[in-house]
């Protein structure tokens, strides 16, 4: 086994301060060098500097609990052992840690040989050990809170150990076997909760459910899981299958980092057969170039200095607007793959995907750490999503 590269903090920090020298110069580059309508690619170059949004964030602790309740006052103590016995502790809160890890584990895959593959090896070890997992299984076994992370962070969960499931390489089958306790507690919880949903939560948020269910219907295909996905797909189509109308012009509220109208359009392509999920789509969604697809088009912007942002609580709705522009990008992708071949919405639905994405890439640094620490992931998860749809591929 190669030997650690960091093994100690002075090392991590300089990791840390370098990659944020570097991140900002390399990424305004690579979104400048490009015309504005060509597709932004996961190539070499940009891998390594999104790879170094989630090894800067990885390592560093979630932030106590701030202010103090109304009632009940308690105080916040770090786990002395946090970093043995918890993984997914760093990048600002658990589903960001997820996330951010699942992104670190995306890139090695697709560029075994990037220059920090050692490294993100590294922290994967550090991260994915059996102890660490172990304790997170621990945690989520004996909190009383059966709602902490659900379904935003179970689905993310499922999604990186379905990616590390499928992927056939040592330390990969190693860390999924340590996830996989951690993960079938998950899924066991998973489909009663989403059974015992009277509807779906159409919100752009956290809780929206057919994120949930894209993210877990894409787990269920990548390990054979035919039972969630019987779940997954019956509820699909009983929450969204009779949908019409949707307003994607109203839909935006001030902090959402989701267009409820795309997920779930998105999510239909996946569960629907092409021609099906054509008609379906006249009837749900506006002409890409209607009126009333207009909002689409545009990237929502949030003025104001973060200084200030901050003093208000509202840096995070910033970075939450910055983050719709990529998701929205996503769902457009996603939804042009799952349209029949010579669709005429296909090439309109790939031009506002590519603008929505370039406008959340040059805005990605507006919001500091409060949006870096995961809007690079859903910038890897787009440009994934555009590579495999731009070459005619469709998930299964």
């Amino acid at each position: 086994m190669p030997k650690p590269l960091h093994r100690n903090a002075r090392a991590h920090r300089w990791f840390v301060a370098s990659a944020w020298l570097l991140v900002a110069p390399i990424s305004a580059a690579s979104a400048s060098a490009d015309t504005a309508t060509s597709p932004l690619r996961l190539d070499r170059e940009t891998a390594m500097w999104l790879v170094a949004l989630p090894l800067a964030c990885i390592d560093k602790p979630h932030d106590p609990p701030k202010g103090r309740g109304y009632l009940y006052e308690t105080t916040a103590i770090i786990r002395p052992d946090f970093a043995k016995a918890r993984a997914f502790y760093g990048c600002s809160d658990w589903h960001s840690a997820v996330n951010s890890t699942w992104t670190m584990v995306k890139i090695l895959r697709l560029h075994p040989t990037i220059p920090v593959a050692r490294l993100i090896r590294e922290k994967l070890n550090e991260h994915l050990s059996a102890g660490s997992l172990k304790g997170e299984l621990t945690f989520f076994t004996e909190d009383g809170d059966r709602s902490f992370e659900r379904p935003y962070g179970y689905a993310w969960l499922l999604r990186l150990y379905g990616e590390l499931k499928s992927w056939d390489d040592p330390d990969a089958t190693k860390w999924a076997a340590n996830i996989e306790p951690l993960a079938r507690l998950l899924l066991e919880r998973t489909i009663p909760y989403l059974q015992t949903l009277a509807e779906p939560m159409r919100v752009g948020t956290h809780a929206n459910t057919a994120f949930a269910l894209h993210l877990l219907l894409e787990y269920t295909r990548l390990t054979g899981d035919k039972a969630l996905e019987a779940t997954v797909v019956e509820r699909a189509r009983r929450f969204f299958l009779a949908d019409v109308g949707c307003a994607p012009n109203v839909e935006v509220s001030g902090s959402d980092f989701f267009s409820p109208c795309l997920l779930e359009a998105a999510l239909m392509g996946q569960v629907l057969p092409h021609g099906e999920f054509g008609t379906w789509l006249t009837a749900f969604l506006p002409a890409p170039r209607s009126d009333g697809f207009k909002a689409l088009t545009q990237v929502v912007q949030m003025s104001g200095l973060n200084a200030e942002l901050e003093k208000s609580n509202m840096l995070g709705a910033k970075s939450h607007l910055i983050g719709l522009a990529v998701s929205r990008a996503k769902s457009l992708e996603d939804i042009a793959a799952a349209l029949p071949s010579g669709d005429s919405r296909i090439p309109e639905y790939r031009r506002i995907a590519n603008l929505q994405a370039r406008g959340g890439l040059a805005a990605m640094y507006e919001a500091d750490y409060v949006g870096t620490h995961w809007i690079g992931t859903y910038l890897v998860d787009y440009m994934v999503s555009a590579a495999h749809t731009q070459s005619g591929s469709r998930s299964p």
